[in-house]
């Protein structure tokens, strides 16, 4: 793998433990540290080539991301003192011995800034990166560095996230997410971003950590308001907080009751003035009509009242008193004539 004047195998050294101590950054963990101790017994792997070059040519700000289990992105910059016709590649070596050069370079103005990979397969749990250079005006210093992959991957947002509400709470679950190797669930720390519906303001998003170890599930408590809510929930290794991608809101909780209730409280209010005014007019209507058109005296007929009056009485004087006696006393009249006188 020959690239000017740069090169993958001429005068290569054995990397000792202090050396990958240092491309590895310290021993921030224990898997690091393993990994120092694993490279020292069995260093012949990670043979590089002795650093040539002029100085400040070399790539930097180097770093290397994993997404969705599968696919590995590295980026890097142009070095300062680099000339105008440098160029860069990218190899990868594991320590199982399979060597393999960048398939997908990424560009800026023509010079390699970039490695795109879609096939993981064969790297180990650390691998070793080289990003070489060509010029034609000076030699170009290499850059190389240790990886642990597991430090690298971004996990992805869980699976299945469902939420189940009672009346006093809302139980949130989910799977963890698919990675590159199968993990335990206390390997996990996932960070729920809980938010009322339609109000976006940081002030009032609830951003929880919860750890794999608790079974993926968090009892949140069932707002007085029953206002409907989201969340959102991403996924981070449980030792470092190099957090993922936010999954899609899922939304739990019942409409806006309170408003609803305002609303209604509102149109009462409304409907009570409605009617006291339209009453309140029809009042003075009438009283208005009332002064305008006041009713016609009548004149009493005191001759008709009292006849009609006293015709009453008459009748129920007569009805009364008729009804008084059981036997009538017939009197019989007859007329006598005189007889003629006798001659």
């Amino acid at each position: 793998m020959h690239r000017g004047a740069q090169t993958w195998q001429p005068r290569r050294t054995a990397m000792g433990s202090a050396e990958l101590l240092r491309r590895l950054g310290g021993p921030t963990s224990l898997l690091a540290t393993v990994a120092i101790l694993s490279a020292v017994a069995d260093s012949a792997w990670l043979l590089t080539p002795e650093r040539q070059g002029r100085e400040g040519t070399a790539a930097r700000n180097f770093s290397c991301v994993i997404y969705n289990a599968n696919f590995m992105n590295c980026s890097w910059a142009k070095g300062r003192a680099a000339p105008d016709d440098v160029q860069y590649f990218l190899y990868i070596r594991s320590k199982k011995r399979i060597e393999r050069e960048c398939p997908r370079y990424l560009k800026d103005s023509g010079t390699h800034v970039g490695c795109h990979l879609r096939d993981l397969s064969g790297l180990t749990s650390y691998s070793y990166f080289l990003v070489n250079g060509t010029s034609q005006e000076t030699a170009i210093q290499f850059f190389d560095s240790v990886l642990l992959l597991k430090e690298i991957e971004r996990y992805n947002p869980p699976d299945n996230i469902t939420v189940h509400c009672n009346e006093s709470h809302c139980l949130i679950r989910w799977e963890k997410p698919r990675t590159r190797h199968t993990r335990s669930n206390r390997e996990f720390q996932y960070e729920l971003d809980i938010q009322r519906r339609l109000d976006t303001s940081s002030s009032r998003s609830q951003l929880i950590v919860v750890f794999g170890d608790s079974g993926n599930r968090y009892n949140f408590p069932k707002p007085g308001s029953k206002a409907k809510h989201t969340v959102k929930i991403r996924t981070a290794d449980a030792r470092k907080a190099h957090w993922g991608a936010w999954s899609q809101p899922v939304e739990f909780g019942s409409e806006e009751p309170e408003s609803s209730l305002v609303y209604i409280y509102v149109l009462v209010v409304l409907g009570t003035l409605v009617c006291g005014l339209t009453l309140s007019c029809l009042f003075k209507r009438f009283l208005k009509t009332h002064r305008l058109f006041p009713p016609v005296p009548q004149i009493k007929d005191k001759l008709n009242d009292n006849h009609q009056i006293d015709h009453e009485m008459l009748w129920e004087k007569f009805t009364h008193e008729t009804g008084k006696g059981d036997k009538e006393e017939v009197l019989i009249v007859e007329k006598i004539s005189e007889a003629p006188a006798k001659l």
